[in-house]
């Protein structure tokens, strides 16, 4: 008798030592860094992975943006024979001022962006709607031209697929700003000229259904890491542009419904990347914005916001990577909580090992029972 309750008690330290090791196992992945967890569970389906950062049908996804109002430039003559020097002062506006060339201009940027992640305008031949020369004054603050605001765009996420989506026909984020009130663009009570730029961390899955649209109005260049993927330069129409990711991680892109051909960009598995997203509004016409990410490993993170103290599930950053830091150059929103935006691995991993535990403690409750 005594030597069964010996037995007994021995399988007893055994269970709760392999539940004991099991929790702590689990809460030792939990001390992973926010770059880590973008990077992990990459053989998992993308459906699963976004379920597992909390992400439910219905919830959405704040992605921080920068956003420049600029100052609408003065109607210059085009055909003066300064041709290069009033297209360089004349970069936002032209209905009001003659419109010209309505198409797109590819090739205004140079294909990797610089230090500081911004695009570098392009020189070259000049054609009547480039409208570029020093693109400083997009994307930074520049006196008497630009000033910069913070804000938001919302994913909505959809679990069939895992799409995450920004669709706005009439977007018009800074009629609230002051800087460019009284324009004579601005007449009709919408803020009609402006940049922004933000970006989004993922992690490549190579499952072939990893793919990102875009479909906007006037210039946009995304860039996937630091390099171009879809360009869509100059004053046009709502124009689409998209990038595949091929099982070996090629980057394949289209724009205007062209076949797809490989950008020159590539992308590999286990490896953290990041999608930038420039856009410039530069004329009085309409303002179209959408994007669409479908089947992707977005890097994401519950958040405890500065303001409100509410949570809120944001796209997750490194604040020791200035890659990662969303929008450029501006953190200050970001406040990762501790735990609640490591749900990846403790679900992933943790939940695993908790279950094996029980399951062993179970066995060898069984056991026990039938040596008796």
């Amino acid at each position: 008798m005594k030597k069964k309750r010996k037995n007994g008690k021995k399988f007893g330290i055994i269970a709760l030592s392999a539940f004991v090791v099991a929790v702590l196992l689990s809460v030792f992945s939990l001390s992973h860094t926010v770059k880590e967890i973008s990077e992990v569970a990459v053989s998992k389906t993308p459906t699963a992975i976004l379920a597992s950062a909390g992400v439910s049908e219905g919830r959405s996804v704040n992605v921080p943006v920068l956003y420049y109002d600029q100052k609408a430039d003065a109607c210059v003559n085009l055909y003066d024979l300064n041709l290069k020097g009033a297209l360089e002062s004349r970069q936002f506006e032209w209905s009001e001022c003659g419109y010209l060339n309505k198409q797109i201009e590819q090739g205004l940027v140079e294909f990797e962006l610089n230090e500081q992640f911004l695009p570098v305008g392009k020189s070259g031949e000049l054609t009547p709607n480039r409208g570029l020369g020093d693109i400083t004054r997009w994307f930074s603050a520049v006196d008497g031209k630009s000033a910069s605001y913070t804000g938001t765009i919302r994913l909505d996420y959809k679990a069939d697929g895992a799409v995450f989506s920004f669709y706005k026909d009439e977007f018009y984020p800074l009629n609230d700003a002051e800087f460019s009130k009284g324009d004579f663009v601005n007449k009709d009570g919408r803020n009609h000229l402006f940049a922004m730029n933000f970006a989004v961390p993922f992690t490549p899955l190579l499952s072939g259904d990893e793919t990102f649209t875009i479909n906007a109005d006037d210039d946009t260049f995304v860039f996937v890491g630091n390099k171009l993927t879809i360009d869509m330069g100059g004053v046009h129409d709502a124009t689409t542009g998209v990038f595949q990711i091929h099982e070996n991680g090629e980057v394949y892109t289209s724009v205007d419904g062209e076949t797809m051909a490989y950008s020159g960009v590539n992308v590999g598995k286990d490896e953290g990347s990041i999608i930038r997203i420039f856009h410039a509004d530069r004329d009085s016409n309409d303002s179209k914005f959408n994007v669409n990410f479908s089947g992707m490993n977005l890097a994401l993170v519950d958040t405890k916001l500065a303001d409100s103290g509410e949570d809120e599930i944001q796209v997750a950053y490194d604040p020791a990577d200035p890659s990662y830091v969303a929008p450029l150059g501006e953190s200050r929103v970001f406040k990762p909580s501790s735990t609640k935006g490591l749900i990846i691995v403790a679900t992933i991993e943790g939940a695993v090992l908790i279950a094996f535990s029980v399951f062993t403690a179970i066995m060898i409750k069984l056991l026990m029972k039938s040596k008796r």
